[in-house]
């Protein structure tokens, strides 16, 4: 898939999420997008309190 092509996907899942939720910001619902492809990736460590 080419980078134009994944930009406008993501572009345009990013306008859904925040057409269904006006009070998030496009900057939250970027990074939460970016941390849920990082989970699904497998690039991220449980949370270890203490």
């Amino acid at each position: 898939m080419t980078t134009n092509k994944k930009h406008k996907e993501s572009s345009a899942k990013i306008k859904r999420i925040m057409q269904d939720n006006p009070d998030l910001s496009y900057e939250f619902v970027r990074q939460l997008l970016i941390a849920k492809d990082e989970v699904e990736a497998g690039r991220v460590e449980p949370y270890k309190s203490g």
